[in-house]
Formats: structure tokens, C-alpha cells, sequence
């Protein structure tokens, strides 16, 4: 048996965390000696404890959000974890090299030091000192000192009393940062005395003002109730919705809610974007040729519609009472029906229908414009802010809407779409999830996404190589045919709710996860953030596991960190 010194253990042990990963889901037993494995000395046993203690604390229930729990897992479990990473079957370079020395008496000693503890499992960690999270709460305090002089005009906390004067509090830090940058610099007309500011704001300042409004709750502007409801008009307001979010509540970080705003203010904005005083093509185009009885009408919707605290948003909403990917889609889309029309079925020539398309298909076009492997500056804008549950969400309610029947004239026959049709179906509706259907496509949009290709401005060799044989006539005949194609709707995998997954997670883990079989861990109470780690480690096979291959592997971003927060809240 090799023995190791205080000192070599306590350097080795002392840079990883020692047993980061010991709590996800496993199967199998660990091996039994045939002998019983003999104790070793106390203070031998302190040394190899004290090396853990910086990730894991005394009392096994360390502060770390990506360390697990381990104070009270079965001994069997951790012995074997314990195992598992030293032969390679858990992926982890400092767990292996923490454990490559240990000998079978060693991680036996460990396992049963921590099974031993009754620590009681932690539901929070301190308020960090330092961070991002320490960072944020800094800036929202150094906000509030800085905000002083803005509340004569603006309110107290942000909400607005003053005609013409817009209310801040609640705004995004994505969309206040700019705004205020531009009215320093003189780029927005109409309010001069933002000027004053040029010289005293430093770019701190500015994003600790950000930090501050951000997390101020909206009102309704009372300035609201001398405003007469029977001229509010909701007409122009659609076509607002679609990227201010449903009654101008915005869910995309640089775009503002309107909902609640000051009606002058709103009034003010949008005759600046009609008359060319303020530079944003999507905006002045919305407005030109707007009369001042249209815009008046337009802004008295929006000063009566009620705000909502933008901690409701439901980016990230995966607990079980408020499970509802399909509704949060939904919500998340209001941002995208301004140009991909009500429910993704567009009506603009050159903007894609996004209703029916398959998931996998909307989940990759959507990545791929977030992470600029499509260019498209606006798009690249709008989803630069998505996160991998976002993306999930809406491909889900985009793939859940029915597309559009179309009407008009026959397809057009051309021996072209012979070598579309291998990947892309007969009838333009494609068998393969990860490429799209182009049946009942916007004709435009099929000539764009063709050039794009031609041109490499998106990524796929097959499509290159196609696009880079046909000529602007070739494609216009291409998508006029696709064009006049019956669309048929993808079938769609709704996501599992956290209390089925659960039923079959249970089997192994034991009632709501706190009572496992000797070999398998407690997840009840387990740290969140560690058990989505774990799942996706399972989904991605970088745990050797056959069994929760089978369980994880079908499951999406949303339903992983569902179940890991049902969990997290047993």
C-alpha cells in the first residue's frame, strides 16, 4: 500500500475540491475487500479531512454553490465516487490527480468521515464578499448616492412626476446605459440639461446609476390619471408589441418598456424618431408619416397599461410552481412577433416564418445568430442576450404554432428542387429535425438565406457548395416554389414537468431524492447549481453511467435545471 506524508497529502488535497462531484446519480456497487479494512491513526485522518475542508467546510456543507453537499451521503457511494474518478470513469483532472495517490484504507476513511457527519444541508451560502454578485450589490448602493441629483426631474426612486420626463426606475441597464450615453453626448435632442452631466459622470457612474434604476420598481405614472381612456388606441400599439412585449412590458434587456411611461415623454420620443431626430431605422420607419393625433392616441395605450417588476420575466423560471415553458415562450416571442408576425407566421416577404419549423432547427438558427455564426446585425442583437433555457423556450413555441395554409397560386415545376429535395423533402417539408421545411416560406427569405450561403456568411458546407451553382434567377425560381408549397407542422416533444421526471428519478433516489440505496446519493436539498453540473456531465457522457445516460439523455436545458431545482427544494 503506498503511504503519502502529511505535508505531500495536505498540497495535493488542498488545491481541488475533493469530492466536487460526489453527489450526482450513479449505479453499481463499489468493490468490498475481503478483509476488513483496518483504521488508521486520528491524526492521519485530520490530515486528510483538512485538505477538503476549504471546498467542502468542517462540517461538509461548504459555502461553494458548485460543490455539493456530501455531510451524511452513504459511505458505499462515496467510496466509490472516490474510486471513479481515480480510474477515469468521472471526468475531473484535479479530483483524479487529488485522489491518483489515495489507497483503498484512505478513501475508505474519507467516505466514512463524511457519511459519520449529521451536518443539517444548507438552503443558502452567505451573501458573497466578492464576485459578481458582490459587484452588483455595490453598484446599486453606489446608485442610489449617485441618482440625488437625477431625482428632481425623474422621482425619487425612479418614477417620474414631471410632464415629459421620462420614468427610469426599472429600465434595463442593456438599454439605460445608451440612452444616457447619448443624451451626454448631444446625439439625443430635446432634453439639454443632460448635457450638465458630460463632464461629472465617469463610465462607473454610469453603470452604478444603471444598477440602481434597474431594480426599481416601476409605477404607473400618475400623471396618467388626467389622461382620458376612451382616446387610447390600440391600433398602432400591435405593431409595438411585437418588440416592447405584450402591453409594453419588455423581455429583451436592450429594448424599454413602455407600459406605465409618462404619455408627454412617450408623446416627445416618437415624434423625435418621425421627424429624424433620433436615429434608429427600425423606429423612424415604425413612425414616419405618423400624425400627432396618432402618436398622442398611441401613447395614452401605453401610460394606462400596468408595468411589471421585471424580476417576474421568465428567462430563467424553471420551479415547479411556475413550471411553463410553453407560456414563458410565449413571452419571450413578444419581442420577435413585430417582424416574424402574430404566433411566427410572418407576412413580410423577406422575414422568415418561424411557426412549425422543428425545434432542433429553431434551437440552432437561433444559436447560431446569438453566437454570430449567422450575420444579421439586428437579429445578432436581439438574441445576443438569450440564454440556452431562453433559446429552448421559444423554439418550443415557435415549433407549437400552427403555420399559415397557404392560398394563392400552383407551386412552380422546375427540375431545380431535384437536389433539394433529398434534404429538404419532396413537398419541401424536410423528415430531418436539424433542417428546416421550406414549404410555405417567404419567397424573399429563401433568396437571403441562398446568398448568405453563396456568400459564406453562414456556415454549412452542403448549402455553400448548392448555392455557390445558382444565379439570382435560379434562386428566384427556387423560392417562388417553395413559396407556394402547403406547410406541415413539425412534431414537437413537449418538455416533462419536474414532478414526472421526478417519479422516475425516485426509483433509485428515494421519496423526493432523501432516502437512496446505499449506492446511490441524497439529492433532496442538494445545491441546485450542482445538480444541472451533474445532469449535463450525465447528458454529455463525461460520467460513465449507461443507466443515467438513458434517463438524461433526451432531456433539454429546461427540463435539467426543472428537476434540479425540485430537488433543490426538497
Amino acid at each position: 500500500m503506498p503511504s503519502l506524508s502529511s505535508s505531500s497529502i495536505l498540497s495535493l488535497l488542498g488545491t481541488a475540491a475533493l469530492l466536487a462531484s460526489l453527489s450526482a446519480c450513479d449505479s453499481g456497487t463499489p468493490p468490498v475487500p475481503k478483509n476488513p479494512v483496518p483504521e488508521r491513526p486520528a491524526s492521519e485522518k485530520i490530515t486528510l479531512v483538512s485538505g477538503c475542508n476549504s471546498c467542502h467546510g468542517e462540517d461538509g456543507v461548504g459555502n461553494n454553490p458548485d460543490v455539493p453537499f456530501i455531510a451524511g451521503q452513504h459511505a458505499d457511494y462515496l467510496e466509490r465516487a472516490l474510486r471513479e474518478y481515480l480510474i477515469g470513469d468521472r471526468k475531473h483532472e484535479l479530483m483524479r490527480a487529488a485522489v491518483f495517490d489515495l489507497d483503498v484504507a484512505q478513501r475508505h476513511q474519507l467516505a466514512r468521515h463524511y457519511a459519520g457527519l449529521n451536518s443539517p444541508w444548507k438552503k443558502t451560502a452567505p451573501q458573497p464578499t466578492s464576485g459578481k454578485n458582490a459587484e452588483q450589490t455595490r453598484d446599486i448602493r453606489a446608485g442610489k448616492a449617485l441618482s440625488r441629483p437625477c431625482a428632481g426631474c425623474h422621482g425619487k426612486d425612479g418614477n417620474s412626476i414631471k410632464e415629459g420626463v421620462p420614468s427610469l426606475a426599472g429600465l434595463q441597464a442593456e438599454y439605460f446605459i445608451p440612452a444616457l450615453k447619448s443624451y451626454l453626448q448631444g446625439t439625443r435632442q430635446g432634453a439639454a440639461i443632460m448635457k450638465n452631466f458630460k463632464l461629472s459622470l465617469s463610465e462607473r457612474d454610469i453603470r452604478q446609476l444603471a444598477a440602481y434604476f434597474a431594480v426599481q420598481k416601476r409605477q404607473r405614472s400618475p400623471l396618467g390619471k388626467r389622461l382620458k381612456a376612451s382616446e387610447a388606441s390600440d391600433k398602432l400599439a400591435h405593431r409595438c408589441l411585437g418588440c416592447h412585449g405584450k402591453d409594453g412590458n419588455s423581455t429583451h434587456p436592450a429594448i424599454p418598456s413602455l407600459a406605465g411611461q409618462n404619455a408627454a415623454y412617450l408623446i416627445k420620443a416618437m415624434q423625435a424618431y418621425r421627424d429624424n431626430k433620433r436615429q434608429n431605422k427600425l423606429m423612424t420607419d415604425m413612425a414616419h408619416g405618423l400624425s400627432d393625433k396618432a402618436i398622442r392616441r398611441n401613447a395614452i395605450y401605453f401610460a394606462t397599461r400596468t408595468p411589471m417588476n421585471l424580476a417576474m420575466q421568465p428567462s430563467s423560471r424553471t420551479d415547479k410552481a411556475t413550471f411553463d415553458p410553453l407560456g414563458d415562450g410565449a413571452q419571450l416571442a413578444a419581442s420577435c412577433n413585430g417582424c416574424h408576425g402574430d404566433k411566427g407566421n410572418s407576412t413580410t416577404r423577406d422575414v422568415p416564418r418561424l411557426a412549425g419549423l422543428a425545434q432542433a432547427y429553431l434551437q440552432h438558427a437561433i444559436g447560431a445568430y446569438r453566437e454570430g455564426r449567422r450575420q444579421h446585425a439586428m437579429m445578432q442583437m436581439l438574441t445576443r442576450y438569450l440564454s440556452d433555457t431562453d433559446i429552448e423556450k421559444l423554439a418550443l413555441y415557435y415549433a407549437s404554432q400552427t403555420p399559415a395554409t397557404k392560398t394563392g397560386k400552383a407551386p412552380v415545376e422546375t427540375k431545380l428542387t431535384e437536389s433539394c429535395a433529398g434534404c429538404h423533402g419532396e413537398d419541401g417539408n424536410s423528415a430531418t429535425p436539424t433542417t428546416p421545411s421550406l414549404a410555405g416560406q417567404q419567397a424573399d427569405y429563401i433568396i437571403a438565406a441562398l446568398q448568405a450561403y453563396k456568400k459564406g456568411a453562414r456556415e454549412n458546407e452542403d448549402m455553400q457548395g448548392a448555392a455557390a451553382e445558382l444565379d439570382r434567377k435560379a434562386m428566384r425560381i427556387l423560392a417562388d416554389h417553395y413559396s407556394r408549397l402547403e406547410p406541415k407542422q413539425a412534431a414537437v416533444r413537449m418538455f416533462e414537468t419536474p414532478q414526472s421526471l421526478a417519479q422516475k428519478c425516485d426509483r433509485c433516489h428515494g421519496k423526493n431524492g432523501g432516502e437512496p440505496d446505499p449506492d446511490k446519493p441524497r439529492i433532496a436539498g442538494q445545491r441546485r447549481a450542482y445538480l444541472v453540473k451533474a445532469l449535463q456531465a450525465f447528458k454529455n457522457k463525461e460520467r460513465l453511467n449507461p443507466t443515467m445516460y438513458k434517463m438524461v439523455g433526451h432531456l433539454s436545458r429546461v427540463e435539467i435545471e426543472a428537476i434540479a431545482s425540485h430537488y433543490a427544494n426538497q
